[in-house]
């Protein structure tokens, strides 16, 4: 018995041909404060990988410039097959988790954007959106809350906060609020949250960030005021997770969220409760899919972390439609963005939810100029642009 077309006919698959890297700061409407200061821009890495056949996928790592990592690891990558997912990871990320030679956790960041940028590569070629490859769909929106924040030449003080969030609930239909404390002094945010949680309604004030600002015991009154608020999740409410801990032993009864992928530690010690991350921070939307599976096998939460230029979100949204167990509303800096680099422009949640998109890939496609203007952008300001004085008067002038 013959075929027609032997196995070993089968053409070629791609190879990766180039990986670029892009610098870039994504700029905000105006500065946002937090306990480290105030910031102006974020600053990202936009990835383009080209295959032998002359196909493009873009990925993003926000973890500030990481070009150079990218484009070290993206020689170790030309000529691969754009399929060989396992061997591309091994060729970038340290098996470990630790190098003597190089920094890890910075390979692992710049591969997960290369990452992206495949699987965007892979949808394309194959003409359908990413959540088919992903597993196929398990919801056609994905949630997200309404941010606040003090902001220099906005919101200066907490009535103007609370004048925004409800002109935000009004107008848009955002139905879940988070925000930063940890600016003014304590006893003054904490009448804020107060005020806004009673004219948002409750449980619509959903989740605070205090980036680690408190004291134990300092924490412990904040809590327990938060939780009187009905407000359910403060995210890094002291500086390391081990104080944090000391909360949960005093019977502290608020959620806590973090940043910091330690899910080990989490299932020994009952914190955090949750974790908010970024899919390059784990390596990839595979090592994100592994995380989330662990999380949800050993009950803690997971949603995406925001500050992005745009591809990042849309990862999240096919990822998001693809995994039954994220549940949460993922963060969003939307309205505070005032460019990206995607055509598609800034996002615009209605109702707090964003349509899945249904184009091929990722769904959104790469403004060359805007990569060119943000990566100038970048090569003025510096990295994570700081609100200065002078900074700030050019916001008030836009």
């Amino acid at each position: 018995m013959s075929f027609a077309r032997p196995w070993g006919s089968v053409a070629a698959m791609p190879t990766i041909a180039q990986i670029r890297a892009t610098p870039i700061n994504a700029p905000l409407v105006a500065p946002y404060r937090f306990a480290f200061g105030s910031l102006a821009s974020f600053t990202t890495t936009i990835v383009e990988v080209l295959d032998s056949d002359g196909a493009l996928g873009i990925g993003e790592t926000p973890h500030g410039d990481l070009a150079a990592v990218v484009e070290r690891l993206g020689g170790r990558l030309v000529g691969l097959d754009i399929e060989a997912a396992n061997e591309a990871e091994a060729r970038c990320v340290a098996r470990t988790g630790f190098s003597l030679w190089d920094d890890a956790a910075a390979e692992r960041r710049a591969f997960g954007g290369i990452e992206l940028a495949l699987w965007d590569l892979r949808a394309r070629r194959a003409g359908v959106p990413l959540v088919e490859l992903l597993g196929g769909r398990v919801r056609d929106t994905v949630a997200f809350t309404e941010y606040f924040a003090l902001r220099h030449g906005k919101e200066e003080t907490p009535a103007q906060v609370i004048d925004y969030c409800l002109a935000a609930a009004a107008e848009f239909g955002s139905p879940l609020f988070e925000g930063k404390l940890g600016v003014l002094d304590v006893e003054t945010e904490l009448a804020m949250v107060a005020d806004l949680s009673r004219e948002l309604g409750p449980g619509r004030l959903l989740r605070l960030d205090a980036n680690g600002v408190y004291t134990v015991p300092t924490a412990r009154l904040v809590c327990r005021r938060l939780a009187e608020q009905g407000v359910a999740w403060l995210e890094d409410p002291c500086r390391t997770l081990g104080e944090t801990e000391r909360l949960r032993r005093d019977g502290v009864c608020l959620s806590f969220s973090t940043h910091e992928a330690d899910l080990a530690r989490a299932a020994r010690s009952g914190v955090p409760d949750g974790f908010c991350l970024d899919i390059a921070e784990l390596g990839g939307i595979r090592r994100t899919q592994d995380f989330l599976r662990a999380c949800a096998a050993l009950g803690i939460d997971f949603w995406c972390y925001s500050g992005d230029a745009g591809v990042m979100t849309a990862a999240y949204l096919h990822l998001t439609a693809s995994e039954a167990s994220m549940i949460h509303p993922h963060q969003a800096l939307f309205r505070f963005a005032s460019d990206v680099v995607i055509e598609q422009g800034p996002y615009e949640p209605h109702a707090g939810q964003l349509d899945v998109p249904s184009g091929p890939g990722l769904g959104v496609t790469l403004d060359h100029a805007a990569l060119a203007r943000l990566h100038e952008r970048y090569r003025s300001e510096g990295e994570m642009a700081a609100a200065t004085d002078a900074y700030r008067q050019g916001f008030r002038q836009q």
